[in-house]
């Protein structure tokens, strides 16, 4: 090689050891992916940060929305507990239920301005039955489940029951004591929704937390408090009906 040779190769090869120099003094674009990986590692998604800001921890939630879209029952299940907002017929009110001992849970709810909690009713649960009681283990209402029937009574002898009745895997009729027919649980796979509805077909409880159900039907016993019906329809769910 001779003299101009060795010259000239050793000038391009400064070049490029300098073009080498300044490339790696430059920042370089993040990899695909790699910033959205780091926006999660320092930051929670929306849901769990408006989780997060609620301060709940619950397990499940089941939400009944009223025909103008307001919330009318939510219930929510805890590692230890129950809480259930009430917001419907009037009625606002916030429950709690317990289970102190096995299959019986206690519902209270806080009385304005007290501290001391009220007992709303108990529950003493079987396979294919419960009982709710007051405290002085007064039966007040019986619910029986069988056939695919839920029947629900002041008595222990099931007389003068009202039903719910299954008429098929996404229908149930609800009738009262004389056997009429007084509305309907149906669960629509078009828009995800179980709606209550009563004979004139007007819907008066609304959810997308369920299909098959037929527990909420219970509304539309308005012979039965309010409360007792919000609580005979979370431990229908809780049983899975």
């Amino acid at each position: 090689m001779n003299k101009l040779s060795v010259m000239t190769f050793s000038l391009v090869l400064c070049m490029l050891t300098g073009l080498l120099l300044c490339g790696c003094g430059e920042s370089q674009p993040p990899a695909p992916g790699e910033q959205s990986q780091k926006t999660g590692a320092g930051q929670a998604s929306p849901a769990a940060s408006n989780k997060a800001e609620a301060g709940d921890s619950y397990t499940a939630r089941i939400k009944f929305k009223a025909a103008d879209g307001s919330d009318a029952i939510v219930i929510k299940r805890y590692q230890d507990h129950d809480k259930i907002e009430i917001n419907h017929e009037g009625t606002s009110a916030v429950l709690k239920a317990r289970s102190g001992a096995e299959n019986r849970w206690k519902y209270k709810e806080s009385a304005d301005g007290a501290e001391e909690k009220v007992q709303v009713a108990e529950v003493k649960l079987q396979p294919d039955s419960f009982k709710i009681v007051d405290e002085n283990e007064k039966l007040l209402w019986k619910i029986r489940i069988k056939d695919g029937k839920i029947k629900v009574s002041d008595n222990e002898d099931g007389n003068n029951s009202c039903e719910l009745k299954s008429k098929s895997a996404d229908k149930s009729e609800i009738r009262d004591a004389s056997g009429a027919e007084i509305g309907n649980v149906k669960f629509y796979p078009d828009n995800g929704k179980l709606k209550v509805k009563d004979a004139a077909n007007k819907e008066i409880l609304v959810s997308k937390d369920l299909k098959a159900s037929a527990a909420p039907g219970v509304i539309m016993l308005t012979h039965i408090p309010l409360k007792h019906r919000v609580v005979i329809i979370s431990e229908l769910l809780r049983m899975g009906q």
